[in-house]
């Protein structure tokens, strides 16, 4: 499996300054440590941002080209309190005056990328971001099935035509 299922909705919708910058941070393949709110932070993750906003601005897809989905969770944070929410870092700063720092994210993601083996599961509500690595599951060896008699239970009727 090399897809990704679900989406993280975006309340009010994203205006068009808050997604050309998303989407430009998405292009240029930095680094999140390399953005004007992410210098010098250590908590700050050192992956490239992987959540692509649709056209409309109302959610955030994983894009499995641009990061690993080890990150998904990391870089979900980030991009909530660093852009999105009442509060971010991000507000008061010039460069980000088109922001509304407004929005409620919310919704599930499960996925895994290309050649990786470790399913990864991130739900948001309300702007809290949870996720897991989903367990891989064993190779189960086939078991014997019971032999059977051919003969039908005691509570089947068989019906047969009748001779003529």
């Amino acid at each position: 499996m090399t897809d990704f299922i679900g989406c993280i909705q975006v309340r009010p919708p994203l205006n068009e300054v808050e997604r050309g910058y998303l989407l430009e941070l998405l292009d240029s393949d930095r680094t999140l440590r390399g953005t004007p709110t992410g210098r010098g932070d250590h908590a700050v993750p050192f992956a490239r941002m992987g959540w692509e906003v649709c056209h409309d601005g109302c959610c955030l897809e994983w894009d499995t080209t641009a990061e690993d989905a080890k990150w998904m969770v990391d870089t979900l944070r980030f991009v909530i309190d660093h852009l999105l929410r009442a509060g971010a870092k991000a507000q008061g700063r010039a460069r980000f005056d088109g922001f509304g720092f407004d929005h409620v994210l919310s919704g599930a993601v499960v996925g895994r990328g290309p050649g990786d083996r470790t399913t990864h599961f991130v739900t948001v509500a309300d702007n809290v971001v949870r996720g897991q690595a989903v367990p891989e599951r064993c190779a189960l060896a086939p078991r014997p099935r019971a032999a059977t008699s051919g003969k039908r239970p005691a509570n089947v009727i068989e019906f047969r035509p009748r001779r003529a």
